[in-house]
């Protein structure tokens, strides 16, 4: 028996995957089967990342504005017992020198 998976993917990498796929000669049944095998050989997701490289994530040049939109007008209000114990944290490092 055979039951039907649903899943939402971007279409722009939908459609890059199902090309290639195509190319290989392949589906995308026979993807997510794959998939399904490798988790329950490894209990794992696969990782393309695994040999330590780190994630590289390219942003349009519209979601590195509103990154930096975003963090000109992030704030966050700081009780005033805040300094005061960081002062007296310093102070008390201060004396241990």
């Amino acid at each position: 028996m055979h039951a039907m998976v649903t899943a939402r993917v971007p279409v722009e990498i939908r459609d890059q995957v199902n090309a290639q796929l195509r190319e290989m000669g392949s589906s995308a049944t026979e993807l997510v089967n794959a998939a399904y095998d490798y988790v329950l050989k490894t209990g794992e997701l696969p990782d393309v990342n695994r040999d330590g490289s780190p994630l590289h994530i390219a942003l349009t040049d519209a979601q590195v504005n509103e990154l930096r939109f975003r963090l000109r007008h992030a704030t966050c209000a700081v009780p005033r017992s805040f300094w005061d114990e960081r002062a007296a944290l310093l102070r008390a490092e201060e004396k241990e020198g």
